[in-house]
């Protein structure tokens, strides 16, 4: 004859396993939820504060147009984004996207501004180049 836990306290340690269990997977998602969410802020700010449009610091910059302490507070705005997520796609190649981007802006910020270091931070930040592989698309509603 098998001596074991009584049905009562079994069916007690399986509830208590599955709590736990259910109470972690949902501490989990809210974490990769938080993550998820901050880095698609610094992405956002670095976009419309630092890159977007023809009037943006980044435009600015490429036309020769920005001074040394926006270049400074450009270039610290952007490095923001080094150890971000790629929203979408192959993590490696946008970590190479971001760190090709701020290693040409810091070369620009220090004081290179020939036709060389412009045209590689021109490349370097190219919406294009970063949206067609890591920007999720928007649902059609």
């Amino acid at each position: 004859m098998k001596l074991g836990l009584p049905l009562s306290i079994q069916i007690s340690k399986m509830k208590l396993f599955t709590t736990f269990a259910t109470a972690a997977a949902a501490l989990i998602a809210f974490s990769i939820s938080t993550i998820a969410d901050e880095n698609h802020e610094i992405i956002e700010k670095v976009m419309k504060e630092g890159l977007k449009g023809d009037d943006s610091p980044m435009a600015k910059l490429l036309e020769g147009k920005l001074d040394e302490k926006e270049t400074k507070s450009l270039f610290e705005l952007v490095e923001t984004m080094k150890g971000t997520k790629a929203p979408l796609g192959d993590q490696a190649k946008y970590e190479e996207k971001v760190t090709q981007l701020i290693a040409a802006l810091e070369a620009v910020a220090s004081g290179k501004k020939d036709n060389a270091a412009i045209e590689r931070l021109d490349k370097a930040q190219s919406c294009k180049a970063c949206h067609t592989d890591h920007k999720p698309k928007k649902e059609k509603k």
